[in-house]
């Protein structure tokens, strides 16, 4: 799973030498010092007038990933994560962007997001983004399925184990299994009552 990494900062190297430097109308182009500074391998400058360009034109998607591809860039993971939600949001048909956004969701440790997306997007798109999308979630899923079996198995020969318990009730919620989840929160907090924290995920859950 960690190979990913490299896949994000090779559309990075590609996003940065595509990225748009015509205006849309003929104007100056608020971004154009930013695309020059990326070329000049100042990231810092570039993360910075991207910015100034975004707040300039919010609804403008292409910017926004632009920007996210500048944080990449400086290391600022977390923040491009969301620069390519919003952008994802203003171009739901974007489908370079949606993959970027579910690998940066798995890399910031949101395998939920990721999963749901990658889910959602193996069976939309380009061939190519329907085949990224289904490895991407068959290796989110698994490791889910795997370890959902492991401490099910754990449960079975332990059931006054309350830490088997929450670990299973976890990894059922990862995977969406939230009536298994729900299950074992409880079971968990009925077995390990002063872990209050137990009575808020069951809580969560039942809300979801």
């Amino acid at each position: 799973m960690r190979g990913w990494l490299p896949i994000l900062l090779a559309s990075l190297c590609l996003g940065s030498a595509e990225a748009r430097q015509t205006p849309a109308q003929g104007a100056l182009d608020p971004g154009a010092e930013a695309y020059a500074a990326l070329r000049g391998g100042d990231p810092d400058r570039a993360v910075a007038l991207f910015r100034a360009a975004v707040a300039a034109q919010p609804d403008a998607p292409g910017l926004r990933k632009d920007l996210a591809y500048a944080l990449l860039k400086t290391g600022e993971r977390e923040e491009a994560r969301d620069q390519f939600a919003e952008a994802l949001r203003l171009d739901p048909k974007d489908e370079q962007g949606a993959l970027e956004y579910g690998f940066l969701c798995y890399e910031t440790k949101r395998p939920v997001e990721a999963r749901r997306l990658f889910l959602k997007w193996k069976d939309a798109g380009s061939e190519q983004t329907r085949r990224t999308a289904a490895t991407a979630f068959e290796g989110i899923d698994r490791a889910l399925r795997e370890g959902i079996e492991r401490w099910t198995a754990a449960v079975a020969a332990a059931p006054g184990q309350w830490t088997a318990h929450e670990e299973l009730a976890r990894l059922a919620e990862q995977r969406d299994e939230l009536d298994v989840a729900a299950e074992h929160y409880r079971r968990a907090f009925e077995l390990r009552p002063d872990e209050r924290r137990l009575m808020i995920d069951l809580a969560r859950v039942c809300q979801q």
